[in-house]
């Protein structure tokens, strides 16, 4: 699969219904994006050359030529990887078996890590470093799995002394939102960028002139929308009723990821900070 198609599939969700026509064709017939124009491929697909359009710009693209040029260039120089292990969406109570659990967790966790890699924009990140680094204040936000990796994020921060802020109280969250200044960054961590809590937030912090760094899934979201810069994750979810997300893992992934390349960028202010860190728990484990 191309990183082409892992943006298509990753979007899905978010587009339209004349605008998820035209992305199963691109999935089912690649080849024929390469043989017509646009208005063979909207009377195949059985959508409007305007639907095919709004799909292009979802995914960034100015029109089919743009997109054309993206994909032949992942499969001429042999961008498509192997398919991943196969995932069977089911609801909780249908597994047979512990192994069958096991085998669909540990799929859809090594799924989740490899398509958000294929996503990585080393542009974003020195960004979003940027900022981070150069920041009076940063807070940080997630509500939900969410707050797993917002969590992560916070302790790591804390560790190179930085002023960073998280709570897990909405109440809290939005009282922090309201203090912060034109030189603070807020990062907000959300899947599916759209919970209330997370759009009112988005609203108070847009207010205050601090700027947003939003880790979460691609497409068109409040929050996406919002952020200056945005870290996407994506993530197959075989079973809504459990609570159970492979979303954790790829945010979890990012978070690492930025930790250690603000420690590297920063890393003459910070590195007393690392060293004492380490020298106060080695003792502690004598």
């Amino acid at each position: 699969m191309t990183i082409v198609e892992t943006k298509i599939k990753s979007l899905y969700p978010t587009l339209a219904k004349s605008e998820q026509k035209a992305a199963d064709y691109c999935l089912k017939h690649r080849d024929d994006l390469f043989n017509f124009p646009l208005s063979e491929l909207a009377k195949r697909s059985g959508t409007s050359e305007g639907a095919w359009m709004r799909f292009f710009k979802s995914l960034d693209y100015s029109g089919l030529k743009e997109f054309k040029k993206e994909l032949y260039t992942e499969v001429k120089d042999g961008g498509e990887q192997k398919a991943p292990p196969k995932i069977v969406f089911k609801e909780v109570e249908e597994y047979t078996s512990v192994q069958s659990i096991a085998d669909n967790i540990f799929a859809t966790s090594v799924q989740a890590i490899q398509t958000t890699y294929r996503l990585f924009d080393e542009g974003s990140f020195n960004d979003a470093i940027t900022r981070i680094v150069a920041a009076d204040q940063i807070n940080i936000y997630g509500i939900g799995t969410s707050s797993v990796a917002a969590n992560d994020l916070f302790c790591k921060l804390q560790k190179l002394s930085y002023h960073v802020t998280y709570n897990l109280d909405v109440h809290m969250s939005v009282m922090t939102a309201s203090q912060m200044g034109e030189n603070d960054v807020a990062i907000i961590i959300s899947d599916n960028g759209r919970a209330p809590e997370i759009v009112e937030l988005c609203n108070i912090i847009k207010g205050t002139g601090a700027k947003i760094i939003a880790i979460t899934k691609l497409g068109n979201t409040p929050l996406s929308q919002s952020a200056e810069d945005i870290l996407f994750t994506t993530s197959p979810e075989i079973d809504k009723k459990s609570g159970v997300t492979s979303s954790r893992f790829a945010q979890l992934a990012l978070v690492d990821i930025l930790y250690t390349a603000i420690a590297n960028r920063d890393y003459e202010n910070v590195k007393k900070y690392l060293q004492a860190s380490y020298d106060i728990f080695k003792n502690r484990n004598k």
